[in-house]
């Protein structure tokens, strides 16, 4: 029991500095922009070049979950990031900055590839509730992220940011330096890629997978974009703050899951909380320009803060013996829509307004009402004996 403790603890740590890094990117795009003089098209590739290296290791190694040294992998996954983002307080260039961002993205993936899948062995009654509060204590650090960035401005370069949010990753990596895995822990079936094929037939993971897409998308679009389009209605420091608006909400809101986790069928309350954002979603970007902006942004946050963790455990649930590949098909879904969706709207802003690009997440929030929608019938079609049988 302490040793599943002390683990959790190791866990929720890295978990909260992966937040709090996760939200600087966007609150230090103009810092960028200024420091490296590029354009809107160019700054959209920080979201990719951020993500994209997550997406890599969190499914190769999601993948062969089974077959790794988990303590090994978490260590690499700790102490990669930690060098890379020390790396990244002395970039001199732009195209240095990226590639950097990418390595350390690289060494998240590793430990996030394997973190959701060790603590699903380690509560296998409790994965909604436990999955819930994991995305809460991210969100506690997603949170701290822009107002860090705002007490960094204020005293000195925004390099040392980096240099921060370095030293943040180490006491999980010590914590684990400390630590071995219980005898009993159960790293779930060996899963080849044949069995692939058949794992993607199941609707439930299906629809799992591209809901994750929109919705990660959407938060994306919100995390890389959203300062710099507040940046119209606020200064700087004040628009940062809009950002950490959106980002408390994850807090109450996943709170309110966990407790609902187990109460209310999952595609119920997803498919509710979509219905219920894009009418907000609308007011903020078509009617709202000042206070009522930071209303609605918070509770869009509110929203969709229930989505990753929701979806993830609902398609862990669908095939619990496969939680690490089902685990590398989530965040591989969630990364990709986090990656590809600010540089489309980044295109969008340089050929049209960032308003625009911003409006464009009405249109996927609709998508992704539709999409459990559809989910949710082809799941209700099957027969229990084929449910259980995937």
């Amino acid at each position: 029991m302490v040793k599943r403790k002390l683990w959790t603890a190791a866990v929720f740590l890295f978990i909260i500095s992966d937040g709090i890094t996760s939200q600087v990117r966007g609150a230090l795009l103009p810092s960028i922009k200024e420091s490296f003089t590029v354009s809107d098209t160019l700054l959209g590739l920080v979201a990719p070049a951020g993500t994209l290296g997550y997406l890599f290791a969190a499914v190769a190694v999601g993948f062969a979950a089974s077959q790794l040294d988990t303590r090994r992998f978490l260590l690499i996954g700790a102490g990669g990031t930690a060098l890379f983002l020390a790396l990244l307080s002395q970039v001199p260039t732009y195209a240095l900055l990226l590639v950097f961002l990418l390595g350390q993205s690289l060494t998240i993936g590793v430990f996030r590839g394997l973190d959701r899948a060790l603590l699903s062995t380690l509560y296998p009654k409790n994965r909604g509730r436990l999955f819930n509060i994991y995305a809460l204590m991210w969100a506690i650090g997603a949170t701290t992220g822009p107002l860090l960035v705002n007490q960094v401005l204020k005293s000195g370069n925004w390099r040392v940011t980096f240099l921060l949010l370095a030293a943040g990753f180490l006491p999980a990596f010590v914590l684990i330096t400390q630590l071995e895995l219980p005898s009993n822990l159960d790293k779930g079936e060996s899963f080849s890629l044949a069995e692939l094929r058949q794992l993607l037939q199941n609707p439930a993971i299906v629809g799992m997978a591209v809901a994750l897409l929109l919705s990660g998308g959407i938060e994306g679009g919100f995390f890389t974009w959203l300062p710099y389009y507040a940046n119209q209605y606020f200064p700087r420091a004040t628009a940062n703050v809009v950002l950490s608006g959106f980002l408390v909400a994850y807090i109450p809101g996943r709170f309110v899951y966990s407790q609902l986790s187990g109460r209310v069928e999952p595609l119920t309350l997803l498919l509710t909380l979509a219905l219920a954002a894009i009418p907000v979603l609308g007011y903020v970007f078509f009617i709202s320009d000042g206070r009522g902006m930071i209303l609605g942004v918070f509770l869009v946050g509110f929203f969709v803060s229930g989505f990753f963790p929701t979806l993830s455990a609902f398609g862990i649930d669908a095939v619990p013996h496969h939680s690490g590949p089902v685990n590398a098909i989530a965040i591989s879904a969630n990364f990709l829509g986090l990656s590809v969706v600010p540089v489309i709207m980044g295109i969008v802003s340089d050929q049209s307004t960032i308003t625009t690009a911003m409006r464009l997440l009405i249109v996927s929030m609709a998508v992704l009402a539709l999409v459990i929608v559809a989910s949710k019938v082809a799941i209700d079609r099957q027969t229990p004996t084929a449910t259980v049988a995937d």
